[in-house]
């Protein structure tokens, strides 16, 4: 179902949740830069006496502007969008943390949120102390939780340290206490917001697996994620936003295409990392990844099997790196991985300097859609002491059209990879 004009046809199925032409407007002032020097700040004063107007310029931002739709009871309701589509604003206003601008909400049943896995967790206190105070501040009662208390413990697998302070916990250990909580809640509509990618790989099944049987109860949720695959395990129908604003409201598959659309068309011939966060194990002390240029292509779209082309610009930071070599990963746009690449060490490197790189993907046989790449830049001395010294992701998103039907697709017809034919090689060289 598209909506167009914002009305919805109510159903004969009960509702559990009417959301009615909400809209959540802040009012934005535009603040200039601190002045640096005395003189400076003499200057803006001046400014700001002779322009009284555009010294208190505000700006009217509409978080959500006319959101309007119904969850059926028992539905799994997924709200997918590109950061800042106001997601978190929305179920924010549903949980009655904001009030909206206007607009208005009916819920049928008790509704709970898991907004923020370890809101009102206290350091100074036990595992077990918190999981009273948490579970008040969630809305369950002591008898409650006294029900459940084993059940969250062994859930957590906290359990040798329950009475210890949360503050000696790794943060592991309080992630996983903290879901524990949350999951065992047992209201008539539960308002999820990214809280599944907690803890490590393991314990993320197993919040997935819960979540998966507290929807087979037959709970109401509504859940927000940026982990598509996610969505597609819990959810039968998704609520798409943009600008806040519900742009589609319907089938799940149908709903992510267009937020892969939306969110990663965005497609670029340059790439500069040069601010790209890294992942904490990656330092950067030895040598960088810098920027990527798409070559051969002015589009970022390719044919079925259109070679991919790039340079890569990397600075190297230390004499004797030793060789270089290149681990990459393409990723469906919704985060499903497809294929992994170990290219052969293409330079030995011996002094500090920027070089450039070129590489070229041949004969991929990508099924349409859209992809984003990983790059992993390694080196040592041989390939069984290769050291990983930059990770970039993404480093190059781009698109695939007009498959030939000749290729083997998997499943979702994403297509398979011949990433072992892959062409890398030192062009260029600039010392320092």
């Amino acid at each position: 179902m598209i909506l167009s004009d914002g009305v919805i046809k109510m159903s004969e199925q009960p509702i559990a949740l009417h959301i009615s032409n909400i809209k959540k407007k802040y009012v934005i002032k535009h603040i200039t830069k601190k002045p640096d020097s005395k003189i400076e700040r003499l200057k803006l004063m001046g400014y700001n006496l002779l322009h009284p107007i555009k010294s208190n310029a505000k700006e009217d931002f509409w978080a959500l502007n006319g959101v309007s739709f119904d969850v059926k009871q028992g539905e799994k309701v997924g709200v997918i969008g590109k950061n800042g589509a106001g997601k978190s604003t929305l179920l924010k206003i549903i949980s009655r943390i904001t009030e909206p601008t206007d607009g208005k909400i009916e819920f049928y049943g008790k509704v709970s949120s898991m907004l923020e896995v370890g809101t009102g967790f206290n350091a100074e206190l036990t595992g077990r102390e918190n999981i009273y105070l948490n579970g008040a501040i969630l809305g369950m009662t002591r008898a409650e939780i006294d029900q459940k208390l084993d059940d969250i413990i062994e859930f957590s697998e906290v359990g040798k340290f329950i009475d210890t302070p949360v503050k000696r916990y790794s943060s592991g250990m309080f992630v996983r206490l903290a879901f524990a909580v949350a999951s065992h809640l047992e209201p008539d509509i539960l308002l999820v917001d990214e809280v599944l990618a907690v803890g490590d790989t393991r314990f993320q099944k197993k919040c997935i697996n819960k979540m998966k049987s507290i929807a087979d109860s037959g709970k109401t949720i509504l859940f927000v994620s940026h982990q598509m695959n996610t969505i597609r395990q819990l959810c039968d129908r998704v609520v798409v936003l943009k600008e806040g604003r519900v742009i589609y409201d319907g089938e799940v598959e149908e709903g992510i295409r267009l937020y892969n659309s939306e969110a990663y068309l965005e497609k670029q011939l340059h790439y500069d990392y040069t601010d790209l966060p890294r992942y904490p194990d990656f330092d950067l002390k030895k040598a960088q990844v810098m920027s990527l240029s798409v070559l051969q292509n002015e589009t970022g779209i390719y044919e079925a099997n259109e070679p991919i082309e790039f340079k890569l610009k990397i600075k190297v930071k230390v004499p004797d790196l030793g060789d270089l070599s290149f681990r990459m990963m393409i990723w469906h746009a919704d985060e499903t991985p497809i294929e992994t690449a170990f290219t052969k060490t293409f330079a030995s490197i011996t002094k500090v300097g920027d070089y450039d790189v070129e590489v070229k993907i041949n004969d991929h046989h990508l099924a349409p859609g859209l992809y984003k790449l990983t790059i992993i830049l390694s080196g040592g001395d041989s390939s069984a002491n290769s050291e990983n010294l930059d990770y970039v992701y993404p480093a190059f998103v781009f698109e695939v059209l007009n498959a030939d039907g000749t290729s083997r697709n998997w499943s979702r017809s994403w297509g398979w990879v011949h990433m072992d034919d892959v062409d890398v090689k030192l062009v260029g060289e600039k010392k320092e």
